[in-house]
């Protein structure tokens, strides 16, 4: 078993470990917000493109463009920043229940 000082070093590693993954999660979220904001602009200019030019009917729109190669790269990009983020969510919970352990850990060894 770690002593009372290592646990309280690990606790403090993981706290700042906490910080450090926040603030990536914060750039991430941005990115993750710009690519759909990307992503979402060039579907509804391809819908359009698709009707107004090309005289597709507005039910078969959407399900073509999501199959144009710009938007499909587009959707991609963003799906990929969105997994970056999940990924921050998961490893913060994951900070978290270390920081849980330890705690209990701390305070089991200060009872003796």
């Amino acid at each position: 078993m770690n002593s009372g000082q290592e646990l309280v070093l690990a606790l403090q590693e993981q706290r700042k470990l906490l910080i450090d993954t926040v603030t990536a999660m914060k750039v991430t979220g941005r990115m993750l917000a710009e690519a759909t904001k990307k992503y979402k602009i060039a579907l509804r200019k391809e819908i359009l493109k698709l009707h107004v030019s090309d005289g597709v009917a507005w039910t078969a729109c959407y399900e073509l463009a999501l199959g144009e190669d710009t938007v499909a790269e587009l959707r991609f990009i963003r799906d990929i920043k969105q997994s970056d983020y999940d990924v921050c969510i998961e490893k913060i919970n994951q900070i978290k229940m270390e920081m849980r352990i330890l705690d209990k850990e701390i305070e089991q060894d200060r009872q003796g």
